[in-house]
């Protein structure tokens, strides 16, 4: 049981939830974020101590300054495509930091971020590598990380996450029927929500404090035999690419990922999906 260690969770969607859920079956204290109040009742039923909690951009909501009183804070907060400037994501997570300092109780914070920070022509993408992001939001993570991972008043570490498939995300569903598609032959890093919530876990479990850490799978088919593949098995019309390829795409490596969690497996196979 870990019930001296409370975790707070912002944002218990697509990904918060099942860490929440899996923080709870392990004996945390789990405290989760929502901005729908209509969910209240279903956390509740499972074990989450449950906060409405929006940033728009400041923090505000029922219960805010209780839910930033924890050991450890893990900030899912999604990086909107709706948002017109990347700069709003950069507003929140700020805002999200006062909230931590004025607290003064939380000494460890962990940001999901991801591997879309690494320039599409970084073919071996490491969390050592040097490298300029090269679009307006890979700019704006990486600005972030560097806020966090510099920051005087707590520990944090970052993991990087590829892209994310599971249920609701199925791989079939994301180019089926489309047309004229580039880079077919550019290589695929996905890593499914069940093995992303265990990276988070496992995060927590062991105390990872100061590193960034790619969570990628270790399967990279191609973009045109993956996707193909996986429109078919859904029984959807394939996506059609032209022969154009831009470079040759970017593999990123999870090296570091397996040699801070000896014995590392995922559970999912992307070719069977």
């Amino acid at each position: 049981m870990k019930s001296d260690q409370v975790i707070s969770v912002l944002g218990c969607g697509w990904l918060g939830l099942p860490l929440a859920q899996m923080l709870v079956s392990e004996g945390y204290v789990v405290k989760g974020s929502t901005t729908q109040e209509s969910k209240l009742e279903e956390f509740k039923n499972k074990g989450i101590i449950l906060s409405l909690i929006r940033c728009d951009p400041d923090v505000q909501g029922r219960n805010a300054a209780d839910f930033f009183c924890a050991d450890v804070l893990v900030v899912t907060l999604p990086f909107k495509r709706s948002f017109n400037d990347p700069s709003q994501y950069q507003k929140q997570i700020d805002s999200v930091i006062a909230c931590v300092l004025k607290t003064g109780q939380i000494k460890f914070v962990i940001f999901t971020s991801s591997t879309s920070v690494y320039p599409s022509r970084c073919e071996d993408a490491r969390e050592d590598a040097v490298f300029v992001p090269d679009s307006p939001r890979a700019k704006v993570l990486w600005q972030i990380e560097r806020n966090l991972m510099n920051h005087p008043g707590f520990a944090s570490t970052v993991v990087r996450f590829a892209g994310l498939f599971g249920p609701g995300r199925e791989i079939g569903r994301f180019l089926a029927q489309k047309k004229d598609l580039r880079n077919p032959d550019h290589p695929v890093n996905l890593i499914h929500q069940d093995d992303a919530a265990r990276v988070l876990f496992s995060v927590i479990e062991r105390n990872i404090r100061g590193e960034i850490i790619n969570a990628c799978g270790d399967e990279h088919p191609t973009r045109k035999e993956l996707y193909t593949k996986a429109a078919l098995a859904k029984g959807l019309p394939s996506p059609e690419f032209s022969n154009v390829n831009d470079g040759n795409g970017k593999i990123v490596n999870n090296a570091k990922l397996k040699r801070l969690l000896p014995g590392w497996i995922f559970s999912r196979r992307l070719l069977d999906a």
